[in-house]
């Protein structure tokens, strides 16, 4: 198959995509609208013949109504088949909508991971990787429940540099195949329920019947009996109290399968639809095309998922039959229905209760993964970041840009940073990029390190345990200044870098103490970087503080970059490029002279 991140550029693809969808919308609705008057029609030929018959009587219209049932029903089937179409054609033009705003930075999609935001995590909130305008919005290409939560736990956790270059090397193998990334998408759409939990499933799947109810399920063929004793009462062979007997003996047993029944029912509201959603995607992944070993392990595991979740869900939607009154009466108590579907239920959690962490494993590891891949193919100016494994902190990063920030309007550094135990500090003006530098370095680490392609030219770095205290706030809950919510965060700091593991912390760290007196701030600052320097840890630490970076010019393991602004003819200009050495222009002043605020207004008391 053509591999398309080759040949056309992402904008492109779409673009087109979004056309041919439009075009075979508009023919699957033209079909359906077909189709309808097709049904319509014969309906009223029904009704035309019904009334002949019973006009003339001729037993020949009987054959005619049966072969127009039979017609109605066919084309009940292709309008079914149309529908689907024409809304699987409708999702793909949403689909390549979406990605077309997500290439202008605009998200379009509701689902912004906020529920997955873990109070305290080491660097989420700080670097957005939730939220409105974030890194999951960025990515986000999942639409299940089970696939979401996929991509926030790589989002949050980084992998293995085995494990990165495993995902890595799935990612350019599902890039090759953009259309079968919308596919997945457009299919999981046309399921309302696709994105509900299955939690209540996983929990069902490993509880047991009770032994009695167990030895109970075999009177489900009761009604065999019933039947042929209905058959008895018609033949006027036996009275007719033993037929209501049955009935009342089929009840006797409904009752003693109905606290369990509700049970299951009451946790799986409308599970037997996002069952067979999970099965259409699974179908749609059991036959992918795809190469690469990460691939290849999770292709093994779900073989036969999709025909057997499509049965598990059509049981549980037999089973929702039951809050039909009118099917209870005359369907549900003559056939024990219910008992029947609980033992087709026991007998599938049997047969697949040890497989299905596999299954729904395999389905969230292939949503998460069409995000990285549709991340790579719509950011094809992107590289693959080199992992490798070793201890030691190292960061090699060409023309790196912040990856929420549109390309037109990004300006791009580059870094590197080599040894644990390192410090540099980023003194600059207010505005000048500062913030902005540090949150381009955390982003593209967290992204290098779940497996996807970064903002950069090229992009090199070891493990690491990427920290940040960037926005510390205060908390009334816990009725906390932010001066003393930040000291909190530099304590998990400490006791991560004093954690036994290869993996060195790298802390981003901005304005660091600046809920305190400058003289106090200098002091324990620099007392927390001489203890930093101790521990597997290496870092960035921005300030404004000038005496701190005079200092750390004195210290072999701390390092002075700057970010610098000019004032031309009363206007402000930022370059927002890295440059070596201390900051030695500040904007504060200029800044509140624009704003109204006169600085150079004569102290009252000394006019006096």
């Amino acid at each position: 198959m053509e591999n398309k991140s080759d040949s056309i550029s992402s904008k492109q693809f779409f673009e087109t995509e979004l056309q041919k969808a439009g075009i075979a919308e508009t023919e699957a609705h033209k079909k359906f609208n077909m189709l309808a008057i097709a049904r319509l029609s014969v309906f009223a030929g029904m009704l035309v013949v019904g009334w002949l018959w019973n006009k003339t009587g001729q037993p020949w219209f009987a054959v005619a109504i049966f072969i127009l049932l039979v017609a109605f029903l066919v084309l009940m089937r292709r309008q079914q088949a149309a529908k689907r179409k024409r809304d699987f054609q409708r999702n793909l033009q949403s689909v390549n909508e979406d990605e077309l705003e997500r290439l202008a930075f605009r998200f379009k999609r509701p689902d912004t991971g906020i529920q997955f935001q873990e109070k305290d995590h080491a660097y989420a909130s700080d670097l957005d990787i939730f939220g409105e305008y974030s890194l999951y919005k960025l990515l986000n290409r999942t639409r299940t429940a089970e696939g979401s939560r996929r991509l926030s736990n790589w989002l949050k956790n980084h992998a293995t540099p085995e494990e990165v270059s495993s995902r890595q090397a799935a990612a350019a193998d599902f890039k090759k195949h953009p259309e079968l990334i919308q596919e997945w998408e457009a299919t999981a759409l046309l399921h309302e329920h696709a994105a509900a939990q299955v939690g209540a499933f996983r929990a069902w799947a490993t509880e047991v019947l009770p032994a009695n109810l167990t030895s109970t399920l075999r009177l489900r063929w009761l009604p065999l009996a019933t039947l042929a004793v209905g058959i008895l009462v018609l033949a006027k062979m036996v009275p007719g109290y033993l037929f209501l007997l049955g009935l009342g003996v089929h009840l006797i047993i409904l009752k003693r399968f109905q606290a369990e029944i509700q049970s299951i029912t009451n946790r799986t509201t409308s599970l037997g639809q996002t069952l067979v959603a999970y099965s259409d995607l699974l179908q749609n992944a059991e036959s992918a095309p795809y190469d690469s070993p990460w691939w290849q392990q999770r292709k093994a595991s779900i073989h036969g998922s999709a025909q057997a979740l499509s049965k598990a869900g059509s049981l549980f939607e037999k089973l929702d039959y039951r809050n039909n009154p009118f099917f209870s009466l005359f369907v549900g108590i003559p056939t024990l229905w219910d008992v029947h579907c609980l033992a087709g239920l026991e007998s599938w959690k049997k047969a697949n209760h040890a497989k299905l962490a596999d299954w729904l494993n395999a389905l969230a590891d292939t949503e998460a993964m069409n995000s990285l891949a549709g991340h790579a193919f719509a950011n094809q100016d992107y590289v693959i970041p080199n992992v490798v494994s070793q201890n030691d902190t190292w960061i090699e990063a060409n023309i790196m840009g912040h990856p929420l920030i549109p390309s037109e309007k990004r300006v791009s550094n580059s870094f590197a940073m080599n040894g644990t135990g390192h410090t540099i500090l980023v003194t600059g003006s207010n505005m000048s990029g500062k913030s902005t530098f540090l949150r381009t370095i955390g982003l593209n680490m967290v992204l290098a390190q779940m497996g996807a392609v970064v903002s950069a030219a090229s992009f090199t770095c070891s493990p690491m345990r990427v920290f940040s205290s960037m926005r510390t706030q205060d908390s009334l809950e816990e009725s906390t200044s932010s001066f003393y919510a930040e000291l909190k965060r530099l304590r998990k700091l400490l006791e991560l870098a004093d954690e036994h593991t290869d993996a060195p912390v790298f802390y981003l760290l901005d304005e660091i103490l600046k809920g305190t007196n400058s003289s106090d701030r200098h002091r324990g600052a620099e007392a927390l970087i001489r203890q930093l320097h101790s521990k597997n840890a290496s870092g960035l630490v921005s300030t404004h503080d000038l005496e701190l970076g005079e200092w750390g010019a004195t210290e072999n393991y701390v390092h002075n970059y700057h970010f610098r602004s000019d004032v031309e003819n009363g206007q402000l200009h930022f370059d927002y490029r890295l440059h070596e050495g201390i900051c030695r222009s500040f904007n504060a002043s200029e800044l509140m002279r624009m704003m109204g605020i006169d600085i150079d207004l004569p102290n009252k008391n000394a006019l006096a």
